[in-house]
């Protein structure tokens, strides 16, 4: 584990959430096999990486060491399953050590530790193959010099390379984790209205991220956004535009203002490097009867009331292509009987086995087909989906997939 292997993570803002933790030399830290609970930043001192190559315990293969900087043991933030290594004091060592229980606390209060950690996994994921072909490059070496057969070799390296898998499967489904803690998934009213929302991604992790905040008595906002590209980089994009659009959701007055907003902070703070993505943002006053939206080259919303299915026109370029980009509000009544469906474009842009397009026409009449039902929000929204699986088929899903849904009985 060379140190230009390993991701580069300032973690001291964590220390004073953490406990500090002597361990003198040869302490084992993490057992292989045990659950695990705790998480650790190594303040002085080194530990070593270690691990048996199976249950018998007969062969141990040495991964590397870690020191003063070096973090492990994040994965058992997240879920309970059994520790893949072991990990020693190689000396006398103080290490800072953060629980599950103060995890789950901090990642409620704090979205930026959400976004920390997943670069945080993502660089881990990026690292974990160049880091695992070290170790295999130096046992080969080690089984040349002890004249080990050839068969020896390949079983070696397919025990290291099943071990990579499990590395990044394991990284992937945590990131998938915390991508879903963040959204309001189980959600099913906001103030007196029925809210529904339905998240598929593609992979593991995706590029959409959503939110729905209630401004005040009357008042419901909500927001939706799809980041440009898919998997792990998408995800830690939605992070950035969670982070970002949390400070500033409470304190801007019209959806046009805070697209505008968000993306001033993302041109200033992250340039243009593949980091565009299309928004779209709806205020609800249900004191005035009235819906205000603003889009940010995002496909468009759609309003169903009791006459018919009313499209609300897609407005302004995408967010993170250039500065001092002005967006529109656009107002229409909404009220009692009325209700807003937020797509996002894995929707409409699927493709069945045939190559033909899902498209607006198809959308459209599942609207309809649930609303001559008389369906209620959440039965419209899985209706929606089971239209969208049934019109692909075998295919394989070509983006994640959003609905948002929100409003009351026709």
């Amino acid at each position: 584990m060379g140190s230009a292997e390993k991701p580069n993570a300032d973690l001291s803002f964590l220390k004073k959430e953490m406990k500090r933790a002597l361990f003198g030399k040869g302490s084992l830290i993490i057992e292989q096999y045990s659950l695990g609970d705790s998480f650790y930043f190594i303040e002085s001192g080194t530990v070593e990486v270690w691990k048996y190559l199976d249950e018998t315990k007969e062969e141990i293969l040495v991964i590397g060491d870690l020191v003063s900087g070096d973090y492990f043991g994040e994965i058992a933030l997240i879920d309970s399953a059994p520790r893949t290594v072991n990990i020693s004091a190689k000396e006398d060592s103080v290490l800072y050590e953060l629980t599950r229980e103060d995890f789950h606390r901090l990642i409620q209060t704090s979205p930026d530790m959400t976004l920390t950690l997943l670069k945080l996994l993502t660089a881990r994921i990026r690292n974990a193959e160049q880091r695992e072909n070290q170790v295999l490059i130096q046992k080969n070496k080690e089984l040349r010099l002890q004249n080990e057969t050839l068969e020896e070799m390949v079983k070696e390296r397919t025990a290291k390379l099943t071990q990579s898998l499990k590395i990044i499967q394991e990284d992937l489904e945590t990131a998938k984790t915390i991508q879903r803690n963040i959204l309001p998934l189980g959600l099913k009213y906001v103030a007196h209205l029925d809210f529904g929302s339905r998240f598929e991604p593609m992979a593991e992790v995706g590029g959409d991220i959503f939110d729905v905040v209630r401004l005040g008595k009357n008042k419901i906002r909500l927001f939706l956004a799809d980041a440009i590209g898919h998997g792990v980089q998408a995800a830690l994009i939605t992070m950035a535009i969670k982070a970002e659009y949390d400070h500033i959701k409470h304190n801007t007055p019209y959806p046009a203002d805070v697209l505008y907003a968000l993306n001033q902070i993302f041109m200033d703070r992250y340039g243009k490097k593949s980091n565009q993505f299309t928004a779209v943002i709806v205020d609800l006053n249900m004191e005035e009867s009235q819906l205000t939206y603003s889009s940010a080259g995002h496909n468009e919303p759609y309003v169903v009331t009791k006459d018919g299915i009313i499209p609300l026109a897609e407005s302004g370029v995408m967010l993170g292509l250039e500065k001092d980009v002005e967006y529109s509000n656009h107002s229409l009544a909404f009220g009692l009987g009325d209700r807003l469906f937020m797509i996002s474009d894995g929707y409409l842009e699927q493709e069945n086995g045939e190559g033909i397009l899902l498209g607006e026409t198809k959308l459209l009449s599942s609207l309809t087909a649930a609303k001559s039902m008389n369906l209620n929000l959440a039965e419209t929204i899985n209706l929606l989906m089971d239209d969208f699986h049934s019109f692909r088929g075998d295919a394989s899903m070509m983006d994640d997939v959003t609905i948002l849904g929100i409003g009351t009985t026709y």
